[in-house]
Parts: C-alpha cells; sequence; structure tokens
C-alpha cells in the first residue's frame, strides 16, 4: 500500500494481481489511466503498474516477484522473488525484461547493520540493525 506524495491517493495491489487506486479520503476508486499517470508517488511497494513492468521476467509467473521497494531518492528498485533473488532495477523501470543487478546480503557484525550488494560491489543500501536475516 502506497500513498501519493500529496496523501491525495492510496495505490494498493490485490490478490489477483490487479493495481488499484483510491481517492482519500472518500475512497472512491479511480480508474482513469491518465489521471493515474500524473500520480506522484510518496512511496512504492507495488509489483504491478507501467512503472515497472520490466521486473518480470520473460518466463515469470505473476506470483514469482513477492515484492518492491523504491529508494528515498526515488531512482532504484529493489525486488524479492520466490527464488530468494533479490535484484536491483533503475526506477522507473518501463521496458520488458530489463536488464538487472542480482544482489547478495552481507552481514557486518562490527555494527550488526546488514548491507547489500551487487554482484559489482556496488553498494545499495543499508538495513536496519537487529534484524537477524
Amino acid at each position: 500500500m502506497d500513498f501519493s506524495a500529496d496523501s491525495s491517493y492510496l495505490q494498493v495491489s490485490t490478490g489477483s494481481y490487479k493495481r488499484q487506486v483510491y481517492e482519500v479520503p472518500s475512497g472512491k476508486q479511480l480508474v482513469d489511466q491518465s489521471v493515474i499517470d500524473r500520480i506522484t508517488w510518496a512511496t512504492w511497494t507495488s509489483v504491478l503498474g507501467d512503472e515497472v513492468i520490466g521486473i518480470w521476467s520473460r518466463h515469470a509467473e505473476k506470483a514469482d516477484v513477492n515484492c518492491a521497494c523504491v529508494s528515498h531518492s526515488g531512482i532504484n528498485l529493489v525486488t524479492g522473488d520466490d527464488f530468494g533473488m533479490v535484484k536491483l532495477f533503475d526506477f522507473p523501470c518501463p521496458e520488458k525484461f530489463v536488464r538487472t543487478c542480482f544482489c547478495t546480503i552481507t552481514k557486518t557484525n562490527a555494527v550488526d547493520i546488514m548491507v547489500l550488494y551487487c554482484f559489482s560491489g556496488r553498494r545499495m543500501m543499508e538495513i536496519f540493525p537487529s534484524l537477524n536475516l
């Protein structure tokens, strides 16, 4: 579930793999795609939508990608899937079958912070201490 930057809209992904957008506080569903396209989102955790088409591989099924999160800067998207892979994408990624960076998770014992690294060695983000991953 994500709110728009101005808190006027809410987007959710349903169990039937549909992205739905609602007006806040009325709860009225928005169906006009041109209005939806102009919304700036404060967060993005959906695996559905034109902005994230590129996260789906050629052979992926709907349930294969489980989670997504856009960085605070709004330029990177991290996904998790059924195969235990963490992938880094540019955001938005509206092109189908884009190249991705596969990542590993490393725990630094000295400070007990989880850090994601791409195979290229680029540091992606720190995850909160004491997650026990």
